[in-house]
């Protein structure tokens, strides 16, 4: 009996040790690997002639494509479910359908995406860049870059890189990652993702059209992060409006528009809300409420039984007009968030030689 207890002792110590190992050698080697980003990193190269557009209508579809391996058959560990990995064949047909439906798409002028991986394990190492890097002009801002995420502990996420993605047929002048500056707190943020902004400069014939991608915090309970992210975004969207300029912001808020409700959602799954009063005057919340853009994962989709709600839409400022918004609703085949598409007008004689404040 002794010699069992002492065995089993023995048995916990080994465990507790390989264990207490473990968090040690993952929190060094992130140390060690941790991706440091300036609070601004210039994405596009000179151009030495850029030409301006005469275009005053834009067409623009936001999707978080969730990495291309949330689709409908999958579930995540994090968020309820068990999955921590989606099988190749599903990761490869995920991939199939989001490239499928970019082209089927390409006269929009603008795709902002948020997810976008490039060899990381959890989308099989795939490089989505080769499929679109003849056909598009794209910047790609990183907001998850780590070399070894270590949970879950018998199943690790391993290298994760991944981000937000702009694409355009029109000439950039320049294209930015932002950073956010609210990454969660050491160590955590070794492993977490680093949340910034991605811009693109659009020459027009008199002043500039200004696309923001965003893709915010999650899982932040206590708002802080978010209203710290809202901030900084709005006051770089505002300084660009003050100089004349067009400004669109659209991405993944991870919050819905003020005039979308759902109470059929427990209050475990409930996302937090913008208001009017969270904007300036006569900027507009522009948002389809009538079908989900994303639905949760504790479980595989199922339409009418998954949890869904809406927190993909866009922010415009008033020297723009919307003439159409929708989601493309394709039951969440591919991803778990739908894409949103979005056709503006500029309104020329709005503000446009508003003096820079």
């Amino acid at each position: 009996m002794m010699k069992f207890i002492s065995n089993t002792i023995r048995f916990f110590f080994l465990l507790i040790s390989f264990f207490a190992l473990y968090v040690i050698g993952a929190i060094l080697h992130g140390m060690a690997t941790e991706h440091h980003f300036p609070d601004q990193l210039k994405l596009s190269e000179e151009l030495e002639f850029v030409q301006a557009i005469s275009d005053t209508t834009f067409e623009f579809i936001s999707w978080n494509i969730g990495y291309m391996g949330l689709g409908e058959e999958s579930d995540f560990f994090y968020d309820g479910g068990e999955d921590v990995f989606t099988s190749k064949d599903l990761i490869q047909k995920n991939t199939d359908g989001i490239i499928d439906f970019i082209q089927d798409h390409s006269y929009v002028d603008f795709f902002l995406l948020q997810e976008v991986d490039s060899m990381s394990w959890r989308s099989n190492k795939l490089n989505f860049f080769q499929k679109i890097e003849n056909s598009w002009r794209y910047n790609y801002a990183l907001n998850y870059a780590s070399s070894f995420v270590p949970i879950p502990i018998f199943n690790p996420l391993g290298p994760v890189y991944g981000g937000l993605c702009s694409m355009t047929h029109f000439p950039v002048i320049d294209a930015f990652r932002y950073d956010l500056r609210t990454e969660s707190a050491w160590p955590k943020r070794l492993f977490f993702l680093k949340r910034c902004f991605l811009t693109q400069r659009i020459p027009l014939l008199e002043k500039e059209l200004i696309v923001i991608n965003i893709h915010n915090s999650a899982y932040d309970k206590s708002g802080i992060k978010k209203n710290k992210e809202m901030q900084y975004i709005l006051n770089f969207a505002e300084r660009e409006f003050d100089k004349g300029n067009y400004v669109v912001i659209g991405g993944d808020w991870n919050q819905s528009p003020p005039n979308y409700s759902n109470n059929t959602i427990p209050e475990l799954y409930k996302n937090s809300s913008f208001t009017n009063d969270d904007i300036p005057q006569d900027w507009k919340w522009v948002a389809d409420v009538n079908t989900p853009t994303n639905r949760k994962l504790n479980m595989p989709y199922t339409k009418g039984v998954s949890y869904t709600s809406v927190i993909d839409h866009y922010l415009i400022s008033p020297n723009v007009s919307v003439d159409s918004i929708a989601v493309v609703d394709m039951q969440f085949k591919y991803s778990d968030h739908q894409p949103v598409y979005l056709k503006v007008t500029l309104d020329k004689g709005s503000n446009q030689f508003k003096p820079a404040q």
